[in-house]
């Protein structure tokens, strides 16, 4: 609906230019920019619901797909595999005020620690600051969906979760992928959830878990599998941890 009028509205610019304004009737325009603004029109998304990093986890803990219950699965992490980006992934914590930038990929092939260590310290976890070495499968699969949607960078909503975090919400699973530090939650500013869903899915690398009502994907680096969940976050039900600031 919201797209058939659109497109009425931008075929009656285009046709009846008497209606703009002065300077749109001086200016022509080619096709291909045409088309450009109408697909930006298309594109864009109403913004975001508001949701705290507990409202995420309440969002998850309900959810077996988010969890893994293999013994030792931290002695045998993921193989990274490129998958298309470029090895650089921009991260922003909107709950600690942070945004950081990092080269994990060198440009032959090799993995960066330098880099590996600045998006380790984005992802700590928000009650404690501990930190945990990431998934560098989940850095790929992150770095693929940036690139495919601009390269404007990743709203991060959750990364890392210490048994504390995750204790906070009462019937939570011990054993998160968040806890391993093989799994975000993210957004990407002007793409709906859906789409980026719908890109991680096709890339068939990772768990790709999609909640319309909140507005956030969760992406990680275990078997490839995918779901949905239409439950809207309970106000009040979870507790807000305290932010730690950086050091």
């Amino acid at each position: 609906m919201r797209r058939s009028a659109v497109f009425s509205a931008a075929i009656f610019i285009l046709f009846y230019p008497g209606t703009g304004s002065r300077a749109a009737q001086d200016k022509e325009i080619s096709a291909s920019e045409l088309i450009e603004q109408f697909t930006s029109m298309l594109d864009s998304v109403p913004a975001p619901p508001e949701v705290t990093e507990a409202e995420v986890i309440e969002l998850e803990e309900g959810d077996p797909e988010t969890y893994v219950f293999i013994r030792g699965a931290k002695a045998h992490p993921p193989e990274p595999v490129n998958l298309g980006g470029d090895g650089r992934l921009t991260l922003i914590r909107p709950d600690i005020g942070e945004k950081t930038t990092a080269r994990y990929r060198k440009r032959d092939g090799t993995y960066d620690q330098a880099g590996l260590n600045k998006i380790q310290r984005i992802m700590r976890c928000r009650l404690t600051g501990r930190e945990t070495p990431v998934s560098i499968m989940l850095l790929e699969i992150l770095d693929a969906a940036e690139d495919r949607f601009g390269k404007s960078g990743l709203t991060l909503l959750s990364g890392y979760r210490t048994p504390k975090l995750n204790s906070r919400v009462p019937g939570a699973a011990r054993r998160s992928m968040h806890m391993l530090g093989w799994a975000a939650d993210i957004r990407i500013a002007g793409r709906s959830p859906a789409e980026v869903a719908g890109y991680a899915r096709k890339i068939d690398a990772g768990g790709v878990g999609y909640y319309p009502d909140a507005a956030f994907v969760h992406l990680d680096s275990g078997r490839p599998r995918h779901w949905l969940v239409r439950r809207a976050p309970k106000p009040g039900a979870a507790v807000k941890p305290p932010v730690v600031p950086a050091k």
